[in-house]
């Protein structure tokens, strides 16, 4: 069985076509089970769809940069591929967290659903939502876009942001009201 595995492995480095395809087939499993077990172990909350673009990216990586030649005990390839997957499983959702956090379109209040429907103008609205997002920092708007405008639910986005369930309900709810005083404030003020 080793030596079937390092021939295979040695054929995948002379960029055998099939013997890639079996390569893919054969650890594919591993990569999945590795990195779903990674992040469930660190309780970190995915979908199917990170696990696809976590063990994609490990197999267009190991192809496509040659990584196959940096193993130097061949046969031990599958110790070798558990850890690059919960290493990339890890650093996947780094990224991806930080995709929310920085991304331009995760701060837009245009989304944001708020109990005012007498506000004036549409232009008054959105302002107004950007006023009340200002003073929150960086994770309270995470939490309350995920759970406003993705619909995630307050155990969701306590997984993903690694955080107490309670934390953020109690964040949400307390920002909620903070929003809703200000609507009010904003539309008692005459000329609004």
């Amino acid at each position: 069985m080793f030596e079937d595995v390092r021939n295979l492995v040695e054929r995948c480095i002379k960029r055998d076509r099939k013997a890639w395809e079996q390569f893919v087939e054969r650890f594919s499993g591993l990569l999945y089970f590795s990195a779903a077990e990674r992040l469930k172990r660190n309780g970190i909350f995915f979908g199917q769809q990170d696990l696809e673009d976590i063990v994609q990216g490990i197999f267009l990586d190991i192809w496509s940069k040659r990584r196959l030649e940096e193993v130097r005990e061949r046969n031990k390839i599958t110790g070798w591929l558990s850890i690059v997957a919960q290493n990339r499983a890890l650093n996947h959702m780094v990224r991806k967290k930080e995709r929310l956090f920085y991304k331009d379109d995760l701060f837009r209040l245009d989304n944001l659903k708020v109990d005012a429907p007498d506000l004036a103008a549409e232009e008054d609205k959105a302002s107004l939502a950007e006023r009340l997002f200002e003073e929150f920092g960086p994770r309270e708007k995470i939490i309350l876009k995920m759970n406003f405008v993705y619909d995630k639910t307050h155990r969701e986005i306590a997984a993903f942001m690694g955080l107490p369930v309670n934390t953020v309900s109690t964040i949400i709810a307390r920002k909620k009201a903070s929003m809703r005083k200000k609507i009010k404030n904003f539309e008692r003020k005459p000329g609004v």
